[in-house]
């Protein structure tokens, strides 16, 4: 007699394709000590926009980033040599046949977790000479980095191979170049270079929005960005899409990117006379000792629609933005006129689950049932998450994984990559926003089908027939037990059909609303 198997996990199969290193222990991996943690928000936060590769080390000149994906190996060491010449930092050592500026003015980073003893810069060749407005040879680039790093000209010949007097005659070479007289002017000179383009490298005050500079690198013109403070708070970020006197939309985006998956989002809205207004939820900054992010955020929400539109609002969520819509919608019902749901997640109550049962719970009804079983996994899942995330090839891997059933998907995450960038927004989600789309799926928990059961405002579920990620039956479930809500299928359409299929949405939310103004 077989015993039946055990279904099999979403999660893990998703790890082990972004992850092949992993393979044997993706599950084991969503747990990782506090302090691990700690260093990579910090490190990925911090460095990610450095022109220099950078590294943090630890009192015994450990390393403490440790890639999880393959392809993203450092070009440092698991330990550097000669710990206590450190204590001279900002100096120089020589590791792998390269230069490395060490840097332990730990003040300049008042985040930096206790764990971080020191920062190490990889100087290369090329930044080298960019640097310093050398050309050097890769044997003079070697010479100059040994001599920099403590080395005499002996030593520097006896650790290269060469001759004493070979090494002399390459000195003289390179003070020609520099047009230097001496060797100790040489080392004088390009230590102040190279240290100088280095530390504004890495102080440099972060006064740029990345986030911002890559809306407007994929939507240029066709995005207004705004930043309104009102009252007491800090400035929320307000994006602005469509006709700019069109009927306003408040739009709760998914949770992989502050967008939607198609190229003609603008072109549909001009054409209806429509535009989205989107808070950035991935980007939105809690105000410290209030109340929780999620309070923040529907309540900014409320004030932009109150400050932008003067009027009710069609409110659209979109996936995991689903739950944010139906939350703004009974926070606030009398700034909406409908409730757009596109592509609805499972709501599934794990002690509900086993009326599902033989059917596998999909990828984000699963990470959610994690997180709320386990609430230590929300550091595992995060961790392993952001490494996907941070290399567009393994996160575009991984993706058409996860949508591999559904062509329409497939087709939305290629267009994605290649013109809206989505690698990099995963990429800068990962680093500068470190815990946000986790966070995204924990919101799940929150129990916004009930909110759902207390709305008399008119209910719009679109859906793809073809999406595997959220099935297509749950939603349809769902809205039996509403009063107020219609339903619509979109033929061959995958979880992305707001973007494969939003004209015959908008054109369906017209013909409504038409129909509503006759009966007036």
């Amino acid at each position: 007699m077989s015993l039946p198997q055990k279904p099999r996990s979403a999660l893990v199969e998703t790890i082990q394709l972004g992850l092949p290193a992993w393979s044997g222990r993706a599950a084991g991996a969503l747990s990782v000590p506090d302090g691990v943690q700690a260093c990579e928000q910090f490190f990925f936060g911090a460095f990610d926009g450095c022109q220099y590769p950078v590294m943090v080390y630890d009192q015994m000149a450990q390393r403490l980033i440790h890639p999880l994906a393959q392809g993203d190996e450092p070009t440092f060491p698991e330990s550097l040599p000669a710990f206590k010449e450190y204590a001279k930092a900002p100096t120089f050592v020589m590791s792998k046949d390269a230069l490395i500026f060490i840097f332990n003015r730990l003040d300049r980073w008042p985040l930096a977790p206790a764990e971080v003893a020191f920062v190490a810069v990889s100087i290369e060749r090329e930044l080298f000479n960019a640097a310093t407005g050398m050309s050097l040879t890769p044997s003079e680039y070697s010479l100059v980095s040994l001599l920099l790093a403590g080395h005499n000209l002996q030593s520097a010949a006896d650790y290269t191979g060469a001759s004493y007097d070979t090494k002399r005659k390459q000195v003289r070479t390179i003070l020609e170049k520099a047009s230097l007289s001496g060797q100790a002017a040489l080392l004088r000179e390009v230590s102040l270079a190279i240290s100088s383009d280095v530390l504004n490298d890495l102080l440099q005050p972060d006064q740029r929005r990345p986030e911002v500079e890559l809306a407007q690198r994929t939507y240029g013109r066709d995005v207004v960005i705004h930043s309104i403070s009102i009252g007491t708070s800090r400035d929320v970020p307000v994006w602005e899409f469509g006709a700019r006197r069109g009927q306003p939309i408040l739009y709760f985006h998914s949770m992989l990117a502050p967008m939607m998956f198609t190229t003609n989002m603008v072109e549909t809205l001009k054409e209806r006379n429509l535009r989205i207004l989107m808070i950035p939820r991935h980007f939105f900054r809690a105000e410290p000792g209030g109340r929780g992010a999620q309070y923040q955020i529907l309540q900014a929400a409320s004030d932009i629609a109150d400050y932008f539109c003067g009027e009710p609002v069609i409110c659209m969520g979109e996936s995991a933005g689903c739950s944010w819509a139906a939350q703004f919608t009974r926070a606030f019902p009398d700034q909406v006129s409908e409730l757009v749901l596109v592509a609805t997640p499972q709501a599934v109550r794990p002690k509900d689950a086993e009326r599902f049962l033989p059917r596998p719970l999909t990828l984000l009804l699963e990470v959610s049932n994690r997180i709320r079983n386990v609430d230590r996994v929300i550091s595992g899942l995060t961790r392993v998450y952001n490494a996907i995330a941070r290399v567009p090839a393994l996160s575009r891997r991984s993706l058409d994984f996860m949508l591999r059933h559904a062509p329409s998907d497939v087709a939305s995450i290629e267009e994605s990559y290649t013109k809206l960038f989505l690698g990099d927004w995963l990429r800068l989600i990962a680093n500068k926003a470190t815990r946000a789309s986790i966070d995204e799926v924990a919101h799940l928990q929150s129990d916004w089908v009930e909110d759902l059961q207390h709305l008399t405002r008119p209910m719009r579920f679109f859906h793809g027939t073809e999406d595997t990620l959220c099935p297509i039956e749950d939603a349809r479930v769902m809205v039996e037990v509403l009063p107020t809500a219609t339903f619509q299928a979109f033929e061959g359409a995958g979880h992305l059909v707001l973007g494969q299929r939003l004209d015959g949405i908008l054109t369906s939310l017209a013909a409504d609303r038409k129909s509503a103004e006759l009966v007036r």
